[in-house]
């Protein structure tokens, strides 16, 4: 049996990931299974900070958008509603094989070593036949033997240059987040869709050149993504003898359209947008379930979640995404009292409806929820 290591979103697409639905394995098991995790939505300055989770939860916000594969390209923006980051969705068909490699086969390489493993990857892939390798920063353990995802690219999408370093400003070849970046740039200006580095450069006849797979023009969307919704792919995880994968992967977009609402909503105080934020930065675990009346519950000021899937998800991605917020606003330590039936309605400005939980629901639409909602007690809000 293959055991679940590290912190899995399990998003079951065309290259499934490793790791899902196993028993967890002892964090100090394998001295480099437990990587740091990254700080983000604050400023550059973190950007090369932990890059394999770059990678890791740019492929996982891939899989939830039905997309083959994903990376970050290591470009990051804020452009006044958060910190964003460049990440690049290669399309279905695009992905020729996935892998679980065992990592004895890629040189025992750690997946913090980002050129290390795309040159052992590409190895791989030369070795056996199976195109462009684009480690997916996976891992598992299937017995004993350490596993590593791989996705390899179809070779029909792909072009291999040769590219000089004057075109490209000469970075250095084991700078993992100057590297993605370059060829992300030199793809861009001579129009591909994306571009990967080999992570090899040698001189010929005097000029140094480094080795780039361009992915051709039609086969890849570029989105920017906050920052905070690529940490969440990581961060957030779920009971998967509750939660089904289709209702994980929407559970996930539906967190994704609540984080972007948060960037612009007026609804909410400047000091309460931030403590959702934060609230959205922790590990939060989900489950499902069956209790009647409800749409979801949440510990107030915890990092617990329960979902009626059956009472919730029929009501639509608008009713999710609010029903979602509002649980994130109990998270953050804000509470309502009960709603008193025949007396608060939407709007009033009353106790209820004017409380940070119900304000929140207006972030995602304009307007609230009219659907019950309990408080079973101080500690467990109810929607």
């Amino acid at each position: 049996m293959m055991k679940r290591l590290s912190l899995g979103v399990c998003i079951s697409t065309s290259m499934a990931l490793l790791g899902c639905g196993g028993e967890m394995m002892d964090a100090d098991a394998m001295a480099d299974m437990a990587l740091p995790e990254e700080a983000v939505g604050t400023t550059a300055s973190s950007l090369e900070t932990a890059s394999d989770f770059r990678f890791r939860t740019a492929n996982r916000y891939a899989g939830i958008h039905g997309y083959a594969a994903g990376f970050g390209n290591f470009h990051e923006a804020n452009y006044g509603a958060g910190v964003v980051r460049g990440t690049m969705l290669l399309k279905p068909g695009t992905v020729a094989h996935y892998r679980a490699v065992p990592r004895s086969s890629l040189g025992n390489t750690a997946l913090s070593n980002i050129p290390e493993l795309f040159r052992r990857a590409q190895d791989y892939g030369n070795a056996h036949g199976l195109g462009i390798a684009l480690p997916a920063f996976e891992q598992g353990l299937n017995g004993s033997v350490v596993e590593y995802g791989i996705n390899f690219l179809h070779p029909s999408v792909v072009e291999f240059r040769d590219v000089p370093g004057w075109a490209i400003g000469y970075p250095n070849v084991n700078d993992a987040g100057a590297m993605m970046r370059a060829a992300n740039d030199y793809a861009s200006a001579n129009g591909f869709a994306a571009g990967l580095p080999t992570f090899h450069s040698t001189t010929y006849s005097g000029t140094q050149v480094y080795g780039m797979h361009l992915i051709h023009a039609g086969y890849a969307d570029t989105r920017d993504v906050l920052a905070d919704v690529l940490a969440m792919q990581d961060r957030f995880s779920s009971d998967t003898a509750t939660v089904t994968v289709a209702n994980w992967a929407r559970t996930l977009r539906r967190h994704e359209a609540a984080q972007d609402a948060i960037q612009t909503c007026t609804h909410l105080t400047n000091l309460e947008k931030s403590a959702l934020r934060n609230a959205y930065r922790k590990s939060i675990h989900h489950s499902g379930t069956n209790e009647a009346g409800i749409n979801a519950r949440a510990e107030l000021g915890g990092d617990d979640v329960w979902i009626n899937f059956g009472v919730l998800f029929p009501q639509g991605d608008t009713e999710i995404a609010q029903t979602l917020i509002h649980e994130m606003m109990h998270i953050a330590g804000y509470s309502h009292p009960d709603r008193r039936d025949g007396i608060d309605t939407p709007y009033d400005g009353g106790q209820y409806y004017n409380s940070a939980p119900l304000r929140a629901e207006l972030c995602i639409a304009g307007f609230q929820s009219i659907h019950s909602t309990r408080e079973s007690s101080r500690e467990q809000q109810t929607r």
